[in-house]
């Protein structure tokens, strides 16, 4: 699909790396992918071998919510550094997992300090540079990561102080000082890199370090670090601009929330999205003229049902300027936007090729889509709605749409 990308620099005729979801692509899950040291790996307070670490108790819970499609630890090691971390995220294996995923969690800077900590080396300066490293390496991965994949979730997670048990005095100041400046350290590294900050130090306290000789938690140490983690998750959700999108860590979610907040879509004046509903024509062109940036000005298109008052106005008349809708008598702004028409759109877009006919039992040879709708399938820009049938009079979604322009949105970002 990328081949389609380069066209977009072109106008409108860039709406060729659309893709229609299947019917339940609202239903999509989230594929999590855990980087980092011992904390996110699950090393236990006695030495054992790895165990339930919070990045577990975050995918357990997101499987128990129904949103889980997979999950993965294993490029998460003990000991490992900020620079091991960074160093990793250029093989292959590693980058299509990157790819593949909707979240990503990392923790990782903490044996950067520790190093220096454990060889009882306090000085400031020292812990000053361990701290500015961690922040170029951080600042890298996350880079590296967005350009694998830039709509992926990331949340850093910071620590909680390690040397609960330490005796009170100039070094356990020294010490808990920098680890404050450590964790402020990680929330501005991931803020400007549009992730976001876990404190995993709340209420953390000794009891959660029940071995005095580790610096490792127990598995409530572990919950309470996934409990900050839901919290900041779900926070967001309930500070959701509509009242209606409740499917936690959906796809569909993760698309209308990162198209309200680039304010490409909007939702009714009561505060709802209205995901099942059907886009209508009218309501498609508005949200494409935003995608495509098209703000020129446009000669009336002619509709007798569009009138130069009504909000779709300036949109429907771009598109049909830019050769997207097609002239006719009428343009039935208020009517369901169908999955034959978004082939033609496509294939006008494009100048697909048909190819090899799909053999789909609801498009016969005489179907006026038909010759599109085999250009989008060929070129595997639509698939059926059901394994035989094109469906080709069914409706889209609020949702499906909203997840389609989504692929559009984010290919075009940097």
């Amino acid at each position: 699909m990328k081949k389609y990308i380069s066209a977009l620099s072109a106008g409108v005729l860039g709406m060729g790396i659309f893709l229609v979801p299947p019917a339940d692509a609202a239903a999509s899950k989230i594929d999590y992918v855990a980087f980092g040291d011992s904390i996110a790996a699950g090393q236990t307070p006695y030495k054992v071998p790895v165990g339930t670490s919070y990045t577990d108790l975050i995918a357990a819970e997101l499987k128990e919510e129904g949103v889980l499609s997979s999950f993965t630890k294993e490029f998460a090691v003990s000991g490992e550094t900020s620079a091991q971390f960074l160093a990793k995220l250029s093989l292959t294996d590693v980058q299509e997992a990157i790819r593949q995923a909707e979240l990503i969690t990392i923790s990782t800077g903490a044996n950067d300090l520790l190093q220096l900590a454990l060889a009882g080396n306090t000085d400031p300066i020292k812990l000053l540079e361990a701290v500015a490293q961690v922040d170029r390496n951080l600042t890298a991965g996350i880079g590296q990561i967005k350009a694998l994949n830039p709509t992926v979730d990331v949340y850093v997670t910071g620590y909680y102080f390690p040397f609960p048990r330490m005796e009170e005095g100039q070094q356990k100041d020294h010490l808990k000082e920098f680890f404050t400046l450590f964790n402020t350290q990680l929330k501005t590294t991931a803020q400007k890199q549009s992730a976001t900050f876990v404190d995993a130090s709340a209420q953390f306290g000794e009891e959660y370090l029940p071995n005095p000789s580790d610096i490792h938690p127990n598995t409530a140490g572990y919950q309470l670090i996934a409990n900050q983690f839901f919290a900041v998750w779900k926070g967001a959700a309930d500070s959701d601009p509509f009242s209606d999108i409740v499917a936690v860590g959906s796809q569909a979610r993760l698309a209308i929330m990162k198209l309200a907040e680039n304010g490409i879509i909007k939702g009714n004046a009561d505060g709802t999205f209205a995901p099942k509903s059907q886009i209508t024509r009218a309501e498609a062109a508005i949200i494409l003229a935003r995608i495509l940036g098209k703000t020129e000005a446009a000669p009336n298109p002619g509709f007798s049902d569009v009138s130069t008052h009504m909000k779709s106005y300036s949109a429907i008349a771009q598109l049909t300027e830019a050769g997207v809708f097609a002239k006719a008598p009428k343009f039935n702004p208020n009517q369901p936007l169908t999955r034959a028409q978004l082939a033609r759109i496509l294939t006008k877009a494009l100048n697909l090729k048909a190819g090899v006919p799909a053999a789909f039992t609801d498009v016969p040879a005489s179907h006026w889509a038909k010759n599109e709708i085999d250009a989008v399938y060929a070129n595997g820009l639509m698939t059926g709605g059901t394994s035989a049938r094109f469906l080709p009079e069914a409706g889209i979604t609020r949702e499906q749409f909203a997840m389609t322009i989504f692929n559009v949105w984010s290919s075009k970002q940097p």
